[in-house]
């Protein structure tokens, strides 16, 4: 995603590119560190609330991220496929959640 950044903004200067990649590397590690300051002090119904919506936030930014940027851009094939359609794309996605889904019944 940072390389994405930079070839978006190919006329920038220095700074402004040094700036942006620096605040996208540094998002992770402030996330994780609000996660951990919650986990510490939430209790009982209150954590598990803020666990499942984190959760579903996070399941659907992947969903997202897998549906805009992966599917529908990348996974060119090298030879023409009657595969290679929005539809069976869509299909393999949906699959791809409800094995997500069987798995984490047992988690």
């Amino acid at each position: 995603m940072g390389i994405a950044l930079l070839k978006m903004l190919p006329d920038k200067p220095l700074f402004m590119t040094v700036s942006y990649a620096l605040a996208f590397a540094i998002s992770s590690p402030i996330g994780v560190g609000i996660g951990i300051a919650i986990d510490a002090t939430a209790q009982g119904a209150v954590a598990d609330w803020i666990f499942s919506i984190s959760m579903a936030i996070a399941a659907g930014v992947f969903i997202y991220v897998a549906i805009n940027h992966l599917i529908s851009k990348g996974f060119k094939p090298l030879h023409p496929s009657p595969f290679d359609t929005p539809f069976y794309k869509y299909v393999a996605v949906l699959l791809g959640v409800a094995v997500i889904a069987v798995v984490l019944i047992w988690d």
